[in-house]
């Protein structure tokens, strides 16, 4: 399980000081970035190399409202990897350990043109890294 936190920013709250919800998708992808650039996936590289992950669905459960002074810790792994699409699970919870998000992201692999592509094919080494975060045989 791969951790990252951080505090919540004033801006990303309402005039009650709670988080907008959109910023929650917002912290996903923040953590997914930081991950996959801990493993050696970084986002920027692999769509150098011409390769994209898009979202392709998210499923989100809010469970409670984070506020302004808050800091949290998003808890996030991958729970599925087909070569051509994967699958990321996350918790996002407070500094007190209760649970505010509960999520899965959806993303596929696709080419310049959008058009899906299968990971092992277009850039073997990467597939292997991917295979081995899910079987967590990373380094």
């Amino acid at each position: 399980m791969y951790t990252y936190s951080r505090p919540v920013y004033y801006y990303e709250t309402d005039k009650m000081g709670v988080v907008h919800h959109s910023n929650y998708v917002r912290w996903l992808e923040e953590a997914r970035t930081f991950y996959f650039d801990d493993h050696d996936l970084a986002y920027v590289e692999t769509e150098r190399l011409g390769v994209m992950s898009p979202i392709i669905d998210i499923d989100l459960k809010y469970k409670y409202p984070a506020k302004y002074g808050d800091d949290f810790v998003v808890q996030i792994n991958m729970i599925k990897y087909t070569g051509v699409r994967f699958c990321m699970a996350y918790t996002v919870m407070n500094q007190n350990g209760r649970i505010l998000l509960e999520g899965e992201s959806g993303h596929a692999f696709v080419d310049a043109d959008l058009k899906p592509i299968s990971l092992s094919r277009a850039l073997p080494e990467r597939h292997d890294r991917m295979k081995a975060l899910l079987e967590g045989t990373d380094d």
